[in-house]
């Protein structure tokens, strides 16, 4: 079943793109794993706090006997253990811990008394290191690293999203210029055409060799052969499109052509500058050379000797019935040091990796800017050489019409060939073709030089960073 035709702008098609298109959805929800990474490594200064309870039912039996007596006793016993446990990290590398547990007891013995009894125990403890783990950098370091990795994220998802927009873009003019090539094929047609009807008629009255309608003849077939070759071309550069918009293969989509876009002059530093900026690559770089300085301070923090402080303090209070009362309470404090003397090579191992990645990152560095640089310029260089061959293209299209204008009065007149015209119509055909493939090529260029200081997603107003019910497709 053939849908309907639907007209549409590039703009459309990129917003079309954004909602349906499935490697766009799956970057969303890649989000939702990563938002929650996140906050898992921001909640590590934040208190855990625990329940926990045990109720228990037991029942004993037991059975005495001698010659001449036997007894049997039996027990039941209803018992609730419940605990509450709380845990606080600081900054400085310590944490301290308070638990407190009751036990609740009820038992009945046959022949006995019933029995109660509870326990209430309460314990704080704190442990401060000294040397390695102290300090806000190195503890905060986990989560300093894990803000850096949000950060990589937006960026891999910014170039997901800008991918598929560059995407949509260049099927989008393929298909627009498929169509134009289509349009020209069948002016051609026509044109061919109306010569051979001309050459008939020039024939008739004499003024025309009959063996020269051949050249006009082979002509058309030509001119026909090429028209469906572009109609094939057309309905090609269609599915292509679609299959970046991921919608039904039936979408019969009219592109409208877009604006002649203003002359562009591009500065290189004011190009440069903004490719520093926006790249996600070289951003990437620089946060993996934050990374490598984290990571070697956590390197040389781990060298150190293990010293901490310890601290506890402990308190029971136990009540039974119709037994005694007790309350007992406990405290210490302390210092407990570990010195790994000899033969240990980890943590050597740990801090020579680490610097030599930290150089290896700053060479990355180097590397990317002198290629954002190259690419740069050589995308500068490309929209003014593109811009220079529109106007060139433009020039040659006007002369080639008002040749094929002024050979088509001479041939009427008798004073040209019937071969002389046809030349000129092919070369009409070749110079519109070179005038369309020169603006497809100029428009190129800008969007190349967008995604080269990466600028796309500003230049087509799309924000990226949405929160996960609000993204597209939802």
């Amino acid at each position: 079943m053939i849908a309907d035709s639907v007209e549409m702008t590039l703009a459309e098609t990129i917003s079309l793109a954004l909602r349906s298109n499935r490697s766009v959805k799956g970057a969303y929800l890649d989000r939702v794993v990563q938002k929650l990474s996140l906050e898992v490594s921001q909640d590590k200064f934040n208190p855990d706090l625990t329940l926990t309870a045990t109720p228990t039912l037991s029942n004993s039996t037991s059975k005495t006997s001698d010659s001449t007596t036997e007894s049997k006793s039996r027990t039941m016993t209803n018992a609730l253990t419940s605990g509450l446990a709380l845990t606080k990290v600081f900054q400085t590398g310590g944490d301290v811990a308070f638990s407190w547990a009751r036990t609740d007891q009820y038992s009945n013995n046959t022949g006995s008394d019933t029995s109660t009894s509870d326990v209430n125990t309460w314990t704080v403890s704190f442990v401060q290191p000294l040397l390695k783990g102290a300090g806000i950098d190195v503890n905060t370091a986990s989560v300093t690293l894990a803000e850096m990795g949000e950060q990589s994220n937006l960026l891999s998802l910014k170039d997901s999203v800008t991918s598929t927009v560059s995407s949509v873009i260049s099927a989008f003019r393929s298909y627009a210029q498929a169509k134009r090539q289509v349009e020209i094929a069948r002016d051609s047609v026509k044109r061919a055409q109306d010569l051979l009807k001309m050459n008939r008629f020039l024939i008739f009255v004499g003024r025309m060799a009959a063996n020269e309608i051949i050249q006009t003849e082979s002509d058309v077939a030509n001119r026909e052969f090429s028209y469906e070759t572009a109609i094939n071309n057309l309905d090609n550069a269609r599915l292509s499109l679609l299959k970046i918009l991921d919608i039904d293969k039936h979408t019969m989509i009219v592109p409208v052509e877009e604006e002649e876009p203003a002359p562009v002059h591009p500065d290189f530093q004011t190009c440069l500058d903004m490719a520093l900026e926006n790249r996600s690559d070289h951003l990437n770089t620089l946060i993996l050379l934050e990374s490598a300085k984290i990571n070697l301070m956590l390197a040389e923090n781990n060298r150190l000797w293990q010293l901490d402080a310890k601290g506890s303090y402990s308190f029971k209070d136990s009540n039974q019935y119709p037994s005694s009362d007790s309350d007992t309470a406990s405290w210490s404090v302390g210092l407990l040091l570990s010195a790994p003397l000899y033969g240990d090579l980890t943590r050597k191992q740990t801090l020579v990796s680490a610097r030599v990645s930290l150089k290896k990152v700053k060479l990355s560095l180097e590397e990317s800017v002198q290629n954002i640089e190259i690419e740069v310029q050589d995308a500068v260089r490309e929209v003014e050489t593109k811009l220079k061959q529109v106007g060139m293209a433009k020039r040659a299209r006007l002369l080639s019409e008002k040749k094929l204008e002024v050979e088509g009065e001479k041939l009427k007149a008798g004073r040209s060939s019937n071969f002389q015209l046809v030349s000129f119509q092919n070369q009409l055909v070749v110079s519109l073709n070179e005038e369309l493939n020169a603006n497809i090529a100029y428009r190129n260029a800008l969007t190349s030089l967008d995604k080269v200081i990466g600028n796309t997603l500003s230049t087509w107003q799309i924000e990226y960073n949405k929160e996960y019910d609000k993204w597209p497709g939802k």
